[in-house]
């Protein structure tokens, strides 16, 4: 079956609370690389025949990030979720297969979820599968509305149209869901905006679908923190730990010393060799690329730079350059 990807990107961010009015939210770096470039690193191994990433706020940066991995359409205004998917209807309107719709500010998304997610879409033969999320506090999520007794899907209410009921439901929409790609733009096609804030909301499909008895199923996150967007500073930061320890361990489970990984940051582009060891407060960023055996800190920062092996660097900004086997690179040399 031939699967595509919509990545939504047209949000205006205004929580991150940038002086540069061009600034586009998934634009913003985690460990030196662009929010959203995570999210496409974990569609790649799938092998989607299309990825369409939709711009709209900041939209020439985000462009600039995607434009070599996917097609990029505007969505010049910010009229909902649903609007910005209908955008890509002139490039997949017509195709057979099934969308995956995801954020483009989800960066700790793996590339194994993904593929559960299109697993059960494809198992239960749905026309839509959506992805929720079970919080302590759902406060600002869209609510997964269901049938008491058994459980089916009804709707999904956004915020600010629940009722007092409907706001202590605990199961949220996370906006990640997967369509059989013609049933999606044709029910995109009878959309509204009868609603509080006059958007026209994917999550409206739900019902609409449900009135013509499609099979519409779901999928809980086992893991929230793979699924939740970054909308400020604090969760962008949170998002960077969170990532700093996955790079680390991996590095660490492949043969990489590390004495204090809490202050240590790598970039995940960055590749170090077995038996090299990094001391603590050292960052290496870019595309670097360590060699065996290699002394790396204590206070050293790395970018862009390759190393033979058992090279010492201690104390030193080296950038851009390359490292013989066993040289030294000594504290407060910029070379």
């Amino acid at each position: 079956m031939n699967r595509y990807a919509i990545v939504l990107a047209a949000g205006k961010g205004t929580r991150m609370q940038s002086l540069d009015p061009d600034y586009s939210k998934v634009a913003y770096p985690i460990l030196g690389k662009p929010i959203i470039n995570y999210v496409l690193d974990a569609l790649k191994p799938l092998k989607f025949s299309n990825v369409t990433v939709v711009v709209g706020f900041g939209g020439e940066a985000t462009k600039a990030l995607v434009e070599d991995e996917a097609n990029v359409v505007w969505q010049h205004e910010i009229l909902g979720t649903g609007h910005a998917v209908l955008q890509a209807k002139e490039i997949l309107k017509d195709l057979d297969g099934e969308t995956l719709i995801i954020y483009g500010d989800t960066p700790l998304v793996s590339t194994e979820t993904i593929t559960s997610i299109l697993r059960i879409h494809e198992k239960e033969h749905n026309s839509l599968t959506v992805v929720s999320a079970i919080l302590s506090n759902p406060h600002g999520y869209g609510r997964l509305i269901r049938e008491e007794k058994s459980h089916k899907l009804l709707a999904i209410r956004e915020e600010t149209d629940c009722s007092e009921y409907e706001l202590d439901l605990d199961e949220v929409n996370t906006g990640i869901c997967v369509f059989d790609n013609k049933v999606l733009f044709k029910y995109l096609e009878k959309m509204d905006n009868k609603n509080a804030r006059k958007l026209y909301y994917l999550s409206q499909l739900v019902e609409l679908m449900n009135q013509d008895n499609l099979q519409i199923g779901s999928y809980v996150a086992e893991n929230m923190v793979e699924v939740f967007g970054i909308n400020d500073r604090t969760q962008l930061a949170y998002a960077a730990k969170v990532m700093r320890r996955k790079i680390n361990q991996k590095l660490m489970l492949d043969g990489v010393s590390m004495e204090d990984p809490e202050s240590t940051y790598i970039s995940p582009n960055v590749k170090i060799g077995k038996d090299t060891v990094i001391y603590p407060n050292t960052t290496i960023m870019g595309k670097s690329v360590l060699g065996n055996a290699n002394i790396i800190g204590p206070n050293a920062v790395l970018e862009n730079v390759k190393t033979g092996n058992n090279v010492v660097v201690k104390g030193a900004f080296v950038s851009d350059t390359t490292l013989k086997d066993n040289e030294v690179v000594g504290p407060f040399v910029k070379k």
